[in-house]
């Protein structure tokens, strides 16, 4: 295939576990390839299983010492975090000129080192929204100077953008997107859907309810314990998954997690159990009857693991956070409750549990919304639009002079 054009991406990324950002690396990698586009991860030097999963994928990786704002009160660590900034933007102006490279991304509201670097050495900008962690204070704090150093803001869905104030109003500037699912890997597979229902030990006519997620805070998986135990003390028959991820600076969470498990009636009868799926997500997911998610507030923009259960076929229940609402419709791909409402969880899972075919139906419709609108092809499109159009700014900084920030 003849290549119409060509830039460099530099994408900076704080967070040396794998999740939602590293996982969009990873998927749009062979996409943006075959669109022009040569792609340059960094992660912080630092322990972490992204780097090696994205190696192993062949993604260039670069490691590089990378601080990065934490939602902790330590206030020795954020001095560190502000200590380092200067020798960061340095590593990274040095890496942009030794890649040629045309535009940055960066992933996450709080680390700015990226978008200094590439306004100080004249590359785009495209700074992208990722999640609604962070308090609103700190996003009235932080937005002009992302507006000021942004050629181009990404946001995982509208609403996303609706709570960063400023955002919404950027005009061009603003391209909103989905993350990235391979509908090709992750499909309604009978022959995985059996493998893995024999795996987890899932009886003829029994269910099998699951979530995949990191274990920290934000997902909220003290609330799908709770919903397990309920569901388990109504119908004995389910069998209960978290698919999830060790993270060393959550150790705390994950201990708390996994004791409660333990303690619980469903974890006592094997019913309810954590396992770290690593790179097997696409062979289990599909053995889900049903998908929850239960993300407490300030926490997601749209997950990526719901998207790729409903590219799975499985309809989703999730809490009505972030961008969410964008990608489950009500009624027909799955079901929203409000957070925290462990009750209403219960109560919307159960009916859904014990109807096979409006679980059916949802799952034909699900996989049909992530083929049409969440593929890599679709994102690798938006991610493209927002390349070209930071290209363009910077290119006319450069004829006017106007280069640094």
């Amino acid at each position: 295939m003849k290549l119409r054009f060509k830039l460099n991406v530099l994408y900076v990324i704080h967070y040396p576990f794998f999740g939602g950002p590293q996982n969009q690396a990873l998927r749009l990698a062979r996409p943006l390839t075959t669109r022009g586009v040569a792609t340059v991860v960094v992660l912080p030097d630092e322990p972490g299983n992204a780097a090696e999963r994205l190696r192993a994928a062949e993604v260039d990786v670069v490691s590089l010492p990378l601080h990065r704002l934490r939602a902790v009160p330590a206030p020795l660590l954020q001095m560190r975090f502000l200590a380092g900034i200067p020798g960061e933007v340095a590593a990274l102006r040095r890496l942009i000129r030794e890649r040629s490279i045309d535009v940055v991304q960066v992933g996450g509201l709080v680390n700015p080192h990226a978008a200094i670097a590439a306004r100080i050495e004249g590359a785009g900008v495209v700074w992208q929204l990722l999640d609604t962690r962070a308090p609103m204070m700190l996003r009235r704090l932080l937005m002009p100077w992302v507006i000021a150093l942004a050629d181009v803001v990404m946001t995982t869905g509208t609403g996303v953008a609706q709570v960063h104030p400023g955002v919404s109003a950027l005009g061009s500037r603003l391209v909103p997107f989905y993350p990235p699912v391979d509908t090709s890997v992750f499909t309604p597979d009978p022959r995985h859907r059996a493998s893995a229902r024999a795996e987890f030990g899932v009886p003829p006519g029994g269910l099998l309810v699951g979530t995949v997620a990191n274990l920290n805070p934000q997902k909220g998986l003290e609330h799908f314990v709770a919903v397990a135990e309920a569901l388990h003390a109504r119908r004995a028959d389910i069998q209960f998954v978290i698919l999830g991820s060790a993270m060393e600076t959550q150790e705390a969470y994950e201990a708390t997690i996994r004791r409660s498990v333990e303690v619980s009636a469903a974890g006592r009868a094997c019913a309810l159990r954590i396992i770290d799926p690593g790179e097997r997500v696409s062979e289990l997911v599909p053995g889900f009857d049903l998908f929850l998610l239960t993300s407490v507030p300030r926490s997601e923009g749209v997950s990526t693991t719901v998207l790729e259960a409903m590219a799975s076929g499985v309809p989703v229940v999730s809490t009505n956070v972030g961008a969410l609402s964008e990608v489950i419709m009500d009624g027909v791909t799955g079901r929203l409750v409000a957070p925290l409402d462990d009750d209403a969880f219960v109560e919307v899972a159960s009916v859904l549990l014990g109807d096979a075919d409006a679980r059916a139906r949802m799952g034909v419709e699900a996989r049909l919304r992530a083929v049409k609108l969440y593929d890599v092809e679709v994102s690798a499109d938006a991610h493209l639009r927002a390349y070209e159009r930071a290209a363009a700014r910077a290119e006319r900084r450069r004829r006017s002079g106007r280069t640094r920030p």
